[in-house]
């Protein structure tokens, strides 16, 4: 992330790229957005984290919608997860797509890819995937950000700060727990089938 922010406005290409190599990939982008908000601060880094997290999104829809359908079926034809995504996709298509970004119970890379083959429209899963992913992306850049305050201030700073950082995180992590459980509960009445789907047979 240093070397990133060394290299100026093409270190955001290079951080977008990143991330959504890292989507195509399913791995978690949790830690790019922290050292996103260590490095440019909470409001440089929500910003790119929110660019970000579009592209790769994006990547993944228009790599199964176009390039790789057929592989992708004959690849999740025996996921519950997935074909219930791909059922309530036509329900309400704005709607599911912003609560299924907020809630991290489901992997944003599937919810992609499920998208993807469904008959949502190019523009609303872009809108929608913005407004869903942006409040999970401030609440990591923000806890990001405190720890690049923390770890730039080295650990002569005085109690009062440190104790400021602590309640920092601490809320951080509180208003994340609230805003991921909210988005599962809304998930939940709206489609409860998406989540019905992972839990094991009795």
């Amino acid at each position: 992330m240093d070397w990133i922010a060394q290299t100026g406005p093409l270190g955001w290409i290079w951080f977008i790229t990143l991330y959504a190599l890292s989507c195509v990939l399913f791995l978690p982008g949790s830690v790019l957005s922290f050292g996103a908000g260590a490095v440019y601060g909470f409001w440089g880094g929500t910003a790119l984290v929110s660019l970000a997290s579009v592209a790769g999104a994006l990547a993944n829809f228009l790599t199964t919608r176009y390039l790789l359908r057929s592989w992708m079926e004959r690849r999740f034809a025996t996921s519950k997860k997935f074909h219930a995504l791909n059922h309530v996709a036509t329900k309400d298509a704005w709607r599911m797509i912003i609560l299924t970004r907020i809630s991290p119970i489901l992997p944003h890379s599937l919810v992609s890819c499920a998208f993807g083959l469904s008959r949502v429209r190019f523009w609303r899963f872009i809108m929608a995937s913005w407004v869903g992913f942006l409040p999970i992306s401030a609440a990591y850049t923000y806890g990001g950000s405190v720890i690049g305050k923390a770890a730039k201030g080295g650990l002569d700073q005085g109690l009062s700060t440190w104790v400021l950082y602590a309640i920092e995180i601490a809320v951080t992590i509180v208003a994340t727990v609230w805003i991921t459980r909210a988005g599962q509960r809304a998930l939940r009445s709206v489609a409860p089938e998406v989540l019905e789907s992972q839990s094991p047979k009795k």
